[in-house]
């Protein structure tokens, strides 16, 4: 999982010490680290989906031109067929996900999650290989390797799996939504999001990750219809993906964790709120400096 190395982070700036003075040395540092990479890990992906981006519109605009019932029509009946497949596979595949990890027991060190990355990357070249077929048999694969990286960021943190709430915390992770978010550049974004959430039944849940979710791999349908190319398309998209939604299980169960340990959680969202500001401010001040590419996005 994409993580800062302690060594490599940047210092925490002396105007947030006031704020982050109820947690400890380590605790502020997990928090900084957690709000750099909500801060960095959407622009990266950006990055990777603008490379699409162009693609994606052509495609969209040919089925507009093929006719008003063919173009409005297929491209609704694309999204909707993502979300179905989505929300049937969220339905079933949480026990499959998260088969063979101990409900609590921590690792000494955090897994990385390399291996559900390569997994979806290999799921999304073989399915661009086939184009528009292939794809609607990819979206459960990867949905259910996502949640399965999502679940073990929730294990790692401490969380139990065996209980409905952490079950509804990884899927809450797909509901944020993804790229293309018209919140998510916005300090409240992730709170707005969670508070939204958390009064859901199960049920309205699952859809509405299905529909977040399934708008994103309906995107991702579309850049692959085109066999062959759609190869290096799915690819590189899946392996993105997976490396967002990791990263943003982190940000999700290191809040959820410092809350509970503190037992102030309205103090740890103030808290991450300004340093949030602050690593955002701190990305756009890189690409203000270097026209080359903009920011330096931590290792993994």
């Amino acid at each position: 999982m994409f993580q800062p190395d302690m060594k490599n982070l940047p210092p925490l700036p002396d105007s947030l010490a006031g704020t982050a003075a109820f947690l400890t040395p380590h605790e502020r540092e997990e928090l900084w680290r957690a709000a750099i990479i909500m801060a960095d890990s959407r622009g990266l992906l950006m990055r990777v989906t603008s490379l699409f981006g162009r693609r994606i519109e052509a495609l969209r605009a040919r089925l507009a031109q093929a006719g008003g019932h063919f173009g409005g029509e297929a491209w609704v009946d694309i999204t909707q067929r993502a979300q179905d497949s989505v929300e049937e596979t969220l339905w079933r595949s949480y026990n499959l996900a998260t088969f063979g990890l101990s409900s609590t027991a921590r690792p000494r060190r955090p897994h990385g999650n390399r291996a559900h990355r390569l997994a979806t990357a290999a799921s999304g070249a073989a399915s661009g290989l086939i184009g528009l077929p292939g794809v609607l048999f990819d979206i459960p694969f990867t949905t259910t390797a996502i949640l399965r990286s999502i679940a073990q960021a929730a294990r790692d943190a401490g969380e139990d799996l065996a209980t409905e709430d952490t079950r509804r915390a990884c899927l809450e992770v797909l509901a944020f939504g993804g790229p293309g978010t018209g919140d998510d550049e916005s300090e409240t974004g992730y709170w707005a999001a969670r508070l939204g959430l958390s009064h859901l039944s199960l049920n309205l849940l699952i859809k509405s990750a299905a529909g977040r979710f399934g708008v994103v791999l309906s995107e991702k349908l579309l850049a692959q219809a085109v066999p062959i190319a759609g190869a290096i398309t799915g690819s590189a998209l899946n392996y993105a993906f997976t490396r967002y939604y990791q990263n943003m299980a982190q940000v999700q169960f290191c809040l959820r964790a410092l809350e509970r340990r503190t037992g102030e959680p309205a103090a740890v969202h103030q808290t991450f709120t300004a340093m949030l500001r602050e690593a955002r401010a701190r990305h756009r001040i890189t690409r203000r400096a270097s026209p080359a590419p903009e920011a330096v996005f931590l290792p993994r």
